[in-house]
């Protein structure tokens, strides 16, 4: 036998012991033409991406009458996931509703959506979105917005925010009536200490507690987590709501807008139907509807 058919017997009992049988009838001096026929190797699964049912990133022409948009649903910015349950039972409800259901999606590498937590992973649309901006035609009187970082405030500029600013923005651009924006407060992350006022507000339960209680813990709430000054508005006393976007390099697509601010609209922020805070003078209405149950 020559060292290179015994090298071939060699590697061949080493690397494929179960093949071996094969060798049984097989001469030495015939080793070095014998073909055989070698599982190939397996590869690692591939994450599968998202597959929305209309072309990836190109915009809708039209939405249903509340379309939901789930912002940054990833484990990228919710690394405990807590926005998860209640983000699934709110895309699941608007399927079964037939409403026009879109992903803003931030990384849309492998990696980004490995990390895309939500069980339903056909939406209507997805389109790209760094930091929650969007240009969505919000021509109905209403949308609901889930997923993403609640809040915008010095050091926190949450996507959840930015989103919601866009959709009023993009409302009063295509209609001059009242506008409602959906917030599914469980489909929703927080962080840091703000993650106990997500807990506060979960148990709150409008059918129990006193009206009152519910208006003290909104109290400030417009302050702490919508309300910014340090942005560009249309009038010098004006205060904004939430923030822009303003990474046009990371988002050439986007469209900026005119400043969302109090004094273009008038803001009122309810909790499961009971209204707990005012602001705004502006002439653009709109209704801020917080609830921590989805239906």
């Amino acid at each position: 036998m020559t060292l290179k058919a015994a090298l071939s017997v060699f590697l061949f009992f080493c690397l494929m012991p179960a093949r071996a049988g094969e060798l049984a009838d097989i001469k030495a001096e015939d080793l070095g033409s014998y073909q055989l026929n070698l599982p190939l190797p397996e590869r690692s699964p591939k994450v599968a991406g998202l597959l929305p049912l209309n072309e990836k990133n190109l915009p809708p022409e039209k939405l249903s009458a509340n379309p939901l948009i789930v912002v940054h649903a990833t484990s990228f910015f919710d690394g405990d996931k807590t926005a998860k349950a209640g983000t699934d039972k709110t895309v699941s409800s608007f399927r079964k509703k037939g409403e026009s259901v879109v992903y803003l999606v931030s990384d849309q590498s492998e990696e980004g959506y490995a990390g895309w937590y939500t069980g339903e992973r056909s939406p209507d649309y997805e389109i790209f979105s760094a930091g929650g901006e969007h240009n969505l035609p919000l021509a109905g009187n209403e949308v609901t917005v889930a997923g993403g970082f609640f809040g915008s405030y010095d050091g926190a500029r949450g996507c959840h925010a930015l989103a919601t600013r866009d959709a009023i923005r993009m409302h009063f651009e295509l209609s001059d009536r009242p506008f409602a924006v959906n917030v599914p407060l469980e489909a929703v992350y927080f962080y840091g200490e703000d993650l106990r006022t997500r807990e506060e507000l979960l148990n709150l339960d409008s059918s129990k507690d006193d009206p009152e209680k519910i208006k003290k813990i909104f109290d400030r709430f417009a302050e702490l987590f919508f309300l910014v000054d340090n942005f560009e508005t249309s009038e010098e006393d004006a205060v904004g709501f939430a923030h822009p976007f303003n990474s046009p390099a990371e988002n050439p697509s986007y469209r900026p807008g005119e400043p969302v601010d109090t004094a273009r609209y008038s803001f009122e922020i309810f909790f499961k139907g009971v209204s707990v805070s005012k602001f705004g003078k502006g002439p653009r209405k709109v209704a801020l509807k917080l609830a921590n149950e989805v239906k």
